[in-house]
Formats: C-alpha cells, sequence, structure tokens
C-alpha cells in the first residue's frame, strides 16, 4: 500500500524489482535519504553508507548538507549525487547460483537481463592520455562522423555566411529571406540529389562551392608539427583546420602583437609555446591537418579594430573547423592537454553486508550532459575548479558552434558532434544518457525554416540562461562572446537585435530575473539597465505555470515561455547605440519607451525561510494593501540604498512597480512589473533595479487576488 512505502525511495520494504524506465526523475535532499534510512528503509540506508564513502559528497553538520540534492531515477533504484564528482548508484539484486547459467545464456542471445543493473560496465581508460592515444580515439570518431549528414554539410552556417556576403545592406529584408528560402531549397535538393546518385552508383557530385567564412590567419605546421608559422589565409571550401578551445588564464604571456606578426610569419618559437598549444600542435599534427586556429596568436592583441573584425567571426570559425579541440579540465594556457587523469574507478559492484543486494557505482558524466541547468552558486562552487573551460563565457559559444569537439576531461574523452555524444569509457553511448540533449543540437533544429517564433524565443532564453552562468575575463565581451549565435538567430527569424534581447520578445523579454544565489554586484556597470548584460551573475526567466505545455524544442526540455494568453504592455520604440561596427557586440547605451503603468512599492527582506524556498529569493515588496509579492533584486542591498523611514504616504516613493505583462492562463492569473527608480533630473526616466510578481504564496498555479495596476492611468516612460 502506499502509506508503506519509503518517501526518499517510494519503495516498500525489500522490493528491489527492476523499473521499466519511464517514470520521471525527481530530486530529493541528502537530508531526507539520511533519515529514511534512520527510519529502517534498508535500500536508501544501502545508498546512504555509498555516499558516505563518497569523498566528494558534503557532509552532515557542513554549510552544504541541508541543500544538498539527489536524483532519484528508475522507480527508486538509481540516485545521482547533484554535487561535483557525485557518484552514480543503482542498486539491484543478484540471482541466485543457480541462475548463473540461465543469466549467461541471456546475455549471450541479448535478451534482457533482469538481475543487472541498467548502469553500463564502463570499457578501461589508460590512465595518462598522451598524442597517440587521443589520435587513435579522435580519429574512430572522425571516421563515424563520416556518415553523418548533419556533421558534414555547411548549412549551419557557411551557406548563410556567404549569403550575408551577397545582401550586404539587405540584411533583414524581405529580398534577404526570399534569397535565404531560396537557398535552403537548392541545399535541400543537392542533398537530394547526392544521395540519390551515391545509392545507384553514380559518381558522387562535389559538394557546396559556397566558401566559408574563414578567420584573417592561421597557423600551418610543418613536418609532425615541429615547425610551425603564421599565414594569412585565403577564401576556400576545402580548407581543412583544428580550432583550440581553451582557457588563458592570468599568467597567459605568449601571443602575437604588432611588433611580433611579421617575425611569427616566419617562425613561431616553439620552445616559448604555452604546453596547451604545442599539445594542441602535437594532436592536430597526428589528426592529418595541416592547419589550427588558436586565437591568441592569430589575432593581433591590443589592435582594437581587428579584435572587432575578427570577434564577429567567432561562430563560422568554430563552426566550420574540423574538430575543435577543447582543453577543458585545464585552467591556463600552461597546463597542457595531455595529464595523467583521476585515478578514481570508473565503475564498482559492491555488496551490502547482511543482505543480497548489491550496488554498482559509476562516475558521474552529468557535468558534460546537463550542467546548463545548475545554479550560479553550484557552478562557482563546482564546475570552476575542474571543468574551467565549461566555466567560461567564450568557451559555452565555441563550443555550442562547434559542428565536432573533443573535451579533454580529468577522467577520459569527451567526444560531441551534431548526431552523438560519445566518451573513452562508452558510457554514454547507453540509453541513460539521450544521444543529442544539448543545447547545440536543439539549436541546429531550431534554426530549420519551420521553426516559428515561440521556438526562437524559448531557444533565445534557454541559451542566456546557460551563458549567463559563465565568466567572462573582459565583462563587456558579454555580447561579442554571443555574438555568432545572436547572428545566427537574426539569419533565420529576420528579428531586430536589442542588446540582447529581442524586439519581436518584447515586452516579455524584459522579464529576466538575476539568480539569488549569486553575488550581486552594488551598482550596475553597464547599459541599458533593462537588458540582462547590465548584470554580472546568472539569469533566468519566469517558468511556464502549465506542467501540460507544449515543448516545441527537440532535445532539450523548456520552460521559459511563460506568456501563452498573457497580455503584454505597448513597446513604442527601441533605441540602441553601439559601441563599434558590430551589430552583436558592445553597446553604449539603449532605451526603450513603453506605454505603461506604474504603483509605488517598498522594498524589504522577507521573514521565514519558507519564502526562499518558494520562491528563490530573500526579498518582497509592499504594494497599498495587497498582500506581499516575491522580489528579485538586480543588484545588492548597499545598491538599493534601502531607508526605513520612507515608509510613509506622505513621503515620495523612491521605487515604482512598472507593469509589463498580466497571465491569461485558465491555470493561473498574475502580474509581472519591473521594480524601477526614477533617475533624478531626467524627463520620466527610469533606470530597473529588479523584478517582482504580483502572486499569492498559498496557490499553485500561480495566481493573484487583486490587480495592482488596473484602476490606473496609462502613461508613456522611458527606460534607460
Amino acid at each position: 500500500m502506499a502509506r508503506n512505502l519509503c518517501p526518499s525511495c517510494r519503495r516498500s520494504e525489500g522490493d528491489l524489482r527492476p523499473g521499466d524506465g519511464k517514470t520521471e526523475s525527481r530530486k530529493v535532499s541528502l537530508a531526507s535519504i539520511q533519515s529514511t534510512a534512520e527510519n529502517g528503509c534498508s535500500l536508501c540506508s544501502f545508498v546512504q553508507e555509498l555516499i558516505e564513502q563518497d569523498k566528494t559528497a558534503p557532509k552532515k553538520g557542513g554549510s552544504e548538507y541541508e541543500s544538498a540534492m539527489v536524483r532519484v531515477e528508475d522507480h527508486g533504484l538509481r540516485f545521482t549525487g547533484q554535487w561535483q564528482g557525485a557518484l552514480v548508484i543503482e542498486v539491484y539484486q543478484p540471482r541466485m547460483a543457480f541462475w548463473k547459467w540461465i543469466v549467461r545464456c541471456c546475455s549471450f542471445l541479448g535478451l534482457h537481463n533482469a538481475s543487472q543493473p541498467k548502469l553500463p560496465t564502463p570499457a578501461d581508460v589508460p590512465a595518462e592520455v598522451s598524442c597517440e592515444h587521443a589520435t587513435s580515439t579522435i580519429n574512430r570518431w572522425l571516421k563515424a562522423c563520416e556518415d553523418h549528414p548533419e556533421c558534414n554539410t555547411h548549412n549551419f552556417f557557411g551557406a548563410q555566411a556567404r549569403r550575408n556576403e551577397v545582401l550586404g545592406r539587405h540584411a533583414g529584408s524581405s529580398l534577404r529571406q526570399s534569397f535565404g528560402l531560396v537557398v535552403s531549397v537548392l541545399s535541400c535538393l543537392l542533398c537530394i540529389h547526392q544521395k540519390v546518385t551515391g545509392f545507384w552508383g553514380g559518381p558522387e557530385e562535389p559538394k557546396s562551392n559556397l566558401a566559408p567564412i574563414l578567420p584573417k590567419r592561421m597557423i600551418h605546421l610543418g613536418k609532425r608539427a615541429k615547425t610551425a608559422r603564421l599565414v594569412k589565409t585565403t577564401p576556400s571550401p576545402t580548407v581543412s583546420y583544428a580550432a583550440l578551445s581553451y582557457c588563458w588564464g592570468e599568467n597567459a604571456t605568449f601571443m602575437t602583437v604588432k611588433g611580433t606578426e611579421k617575425e611569427y610569419e616566419k617562425e613561431l618559437p616553439m620552445d616559448k609555446l604555452p604546453q596547451t598549444i604545442k599539445d594542441a600542435f602535437c594532436l592536430t599534427g597526428e589528426l592529418g591537418l595541416d592547419y589550427i586556429w588558436v586565437d591568441a596568436i592569430c589575432i593581433v592583441q591590443g589592435d582594437a579594430s581587428e579584435w572587432e573584425e575578427e570577434s564577429q567571426k567567432m561562430g563560422h570559425i568554430y563552426s566550420n573547423a574540423k574538430i575543435v579541440l577543447a582543453a577543458t579540465r585545464s585552467g591556463n594556457v600552461n597546463e597542457g592537454m595531455f595529464t595523467k587523469r583521476s585515478t578514481a574507478q570508473l565503475s564498482v559492484d559492491i555488496p551490502a553486508p547482511g543482505s543480497s543486494m548489491r550496488a554498482r557505482r559509476n562516475l558521474n558524466h552529468e557535468i558534460i550532459v546537463s550542467c546548463r541547468t545548475k545554479s550560479d552558486y553550484w557552478w562557482d562552487k563546482h564546475i570552476k575548479g575542474t571543468f574551467p573551460l565549461l566555466s567560461r563565457g567564450w568557451g559555452f559559444q565555441e563550443r555550442m558552434l562547434a559542428t565536432r569537439i573533443v573535451h579533454f576531461t580529468p577522467t577520459e574523452l569527451v567526444w560531441e558532434c551534431q548526431r552523438s555524444r560519445k566518451c573513452e569509457c562508452r558510457v554514454m553511448e547507453s540509453k541513460l544518457y539521450p544521444t543529442m540533449n544539448n543545447l547545440g543540437s536543439a539549436l541546429r533544429i531550431c534554426l530549420k525554416p519551420t521553426n516559428d517564433d515561440r521556438s526562437m524565443r524559448q531557444m533565445w532564453r534557454e541559451i542566456v540562461n546557460s551563458y549567463s552562468v559563465r565568466k567572462l575575463t573582459q565583462i563587456d565581451d558579454k555580447l561579442p562572446a554571443l555574438s555568432g549565435i545572436a547572428g545566427l538567430l537574426k539569419d533565420c527569424s529576420g528579428d531586430t537585435y536589442c542588446a540582447g534581447l529581442w524586439r519581436r520578445s518584447l515586452p516579455f523579454d524584459l522579464l529576466w530575473r538575476c539568480d539569488q544565489s549569486g553575488q550581486l554586484q552594488v551598482r550596475k556597470r553597464r547599459s541599458p539597465s533593462w537588458s540582462w548584460i547590465s548584470v554580472d551573475g546568472a539569469v533566468k526567466w519566469p517558468v511556464c505555470q502549465n506542467p501540460n505545455e507544449d515543448q516545441p524544442l527537440k532535445y532539450i526540455r523548456s520552460t521559459t515561455y511563460f506568456e501563452c494568453g498573457a497580455k503584454g504592455i505597448e513597446v513604442c520604440d527601441v533605441v540602441i547605440e553601439l559601441d563599434g561596427e558590430d551589430a552583436y557586440g558592445r553597446v553604449r547605451a539603449g532605451r526603450i519607451n513603453v506605454r505603461t503603468r506604474l504603483r509605488p512599492v517598498t522594498i524589504r527582506r522577507a521573514s521565514g525561510d519558507r519564502w526562499s524556498d518558494i520562491f528563490g529569493t530573500e526579498w518582497e515588496v509592499l504594494v497599498c494593501d495587497s498582500e506581499p509579492a516575491p522580489f528579485w533584486p538586480d543588484i545588492s542591498e548597499e545598491g538599493l540604498q534601502l531607508d526605513p523611514c520612507r515608509c510613509g504616504e506622505d513621503i515620495p516613493h523612491i521605487f515604482h512597480a512598472m507593469e509589463v505583462m498580466k497571465s491569461g492562463n485558465t491555470t493561473g492569473s498574475w502580474e509581472e512589473a519591473l521594480v524601477v527608480r526614477f533617475i533624478d533630473g531626467s524627463q520620466q526616466q527610469y533606470e530597473r533595479v529588479g523584478v517582482v510578481a504580483n502572486v499569492s504564496s498559498n496557490a499553485r498555479p500561480w495566481t493573484t487576488a487583486k490587480s495592482w495596476f488596473d484602476s490606473l492611468e496609462t502613461n508613456e516612460i522611458t527606460l534607460v
């Protein structure tokens, strides 16, 4: 009966029957598992013992223990700690000795064997990665990738690059869109023709001669990469090259500057190269490629105009590379790629003392697969030290747009292309890890002509959610480091890019929120204040309140389309002042004129832990006689400059709730507003300091009993 089920594993005592794999995963706290273990659940007790043996697990009494979560899957038989380095634990019950012969027969015949765990047995991985081993492994993956049509065409970026050059000043016009449709149709017909002629044994047609956009310079490698020199590139549809994705680090000193450019065109000083670049040269040569692109060498550092020109090509550079080599485990350019690996066992089977239960414990591959879903705090605490490249802003776009990328991780090599994801131990090839559960694959599908505004809107929000948690050495690179992706979405949708938001998604795009688990700045360092680029931490959008909402995006689950049926305010005008020539790069300022309604508010800290658990913020606002509402500030308490004395009705309020939308869902209705403050000396100009939701803390889905704005007059104001 249900009352006999353990609340953590949701199994009755002694029940170890295999699940059907169809149940949704859920999260329970580490403290809950310990509690149910102490209350007599033998399965949770066994899992608790194994977690305690895990050196990475938060310890009871520590600051992270109470918030530590464990994902439970497969009807309560598989447990994955949601912290860096956590192991995957699956409990199972082996057959008696009598069944061993039958088990072997079933296994030989390929029949389902219920007595074995679903976690695969990892293949052996060398304790140290060498250039020879990496070459052999990557060549095997490259060979398999040759059969992937989506990995061997340039339609993702190459054809669009040529469209940009042909159309020039007509970008975004109806002519451009019509031309793009023609190119897409011709590309599809060409692909079909190639497949048909290949099937009937006819000669294979040459690939499209639309030359991809290339970097200004590349590095040409000599025999066995013993020598190298900088060369200027010429347009070519056939050039094959590798690209390096890596962290510079604080001690990066080797780079091309105006005084060394001519010298490096003759020969690069191999003895002075940082180890990561040396290793990349070696691997590129062994893979049979003559060229490699490394930003520190191929872009003249300190030349602002060249940097702006080349930064606009970043998406093309990584997309058109034959292979991207990612030094994912290295925190700086001197650490190298070929290093000793972690000595932790990839898998081990453990018997439960005094019981027939056993557990298989595997190293967790979740960091590569689903790190995008983690909080700002979690990234800073866990990923930054172990997978430094994943935490870097430029590395995000490089991974997203790479056609093929190989990660050098602390334990093994990991491969990602547009069809598959693989690792040396082959665990990622099992059914437990979906083949294409990644943002890059979702983006490529989203860019197909059949997708609508809603798909584009959700895709961009998921991209910003994941990107904003990454760090940048130069924080002003926030838009340039995402410009390649923004350009793709612009080409596909024809929408207008507005400092990190999209014109057709306004006003709803304005409702981004700062992740309150990170550290907020005292003031905003970039304009405009209404864009997420004005803050330094992670951001996200409200969550859809309808659990049955359609999922238009492929390969990822998204809940960022919250405005279905909602009514938004009128956006009258948007003006962006660029800081340079790149339409997707840095901006000096921006303003939005809207017709909306304002209501004075008082900001204060919420009381009780439940408020933070429900809304993910410690702040609330008071509006007239309405109940308190959750407030997510963009800046710190010091930056808000709260004055407890300014609460009387006769004292002018500093802060106002600015109406943005009112939900019209049949499952619930609520209001969303920006919290703004008037800019002294201006003409009806306001700056954003946060976002607030007029919702009840006692209702699900979100609803509100009383509108804040229905009785007010509408006025035109300006956000800057």
